[in-house]
């Protein structure tokens, strides 16, 4: 019984956050005329498209899990130079060189 309360109360808080953004808008839309005016009737009616259902969900958001692996993004990170800890670039020799031009063999 609980849950069912927790998704009324859910969508009784959408809705009032809905309510609350189209009276701001309405106000908007009695302020200005002309181009403005007629973008916020197109907003208006797209919010109106867009209005919450109670058949709407709620998906919760998972947190990654680290037995996904490694990042792409850190796997294709380079080592750092182990004299300054500066960032190294590869050459064609396929050796390491940093900013310094401190030299250490890719492993």
């Amino acid at each position: 019984m609980k849950k069912v309360n927790d998704m009324s109360d859910a969508f009784e808080g959408r809705q009032a956050q809905f309510d609350e953004m189209m009276e701001q808008l309405a106000q908007l839309q009695a302020k200005y005329k002309g181009v403005r005016g007629e973008l916020l009737a197109k907003v208006h009616d797209e919010f109106v498209k867009l209005k919450p259902t109670r058949s709407a969900t709620v998906t919760p958001v998972r947190a990654p899990t680290a037995a996904r692996g490694p990042s792409p993004v850190t796997a294709a990170m380079l080592p750092s130079c182990r004299v300054c800890g500066r960032s190294m670039k590869q050459t064609n020799d396929n050796s390491l060189v940093c900013q310094n031009g401190h030299i250490r063999l890719a492993s």
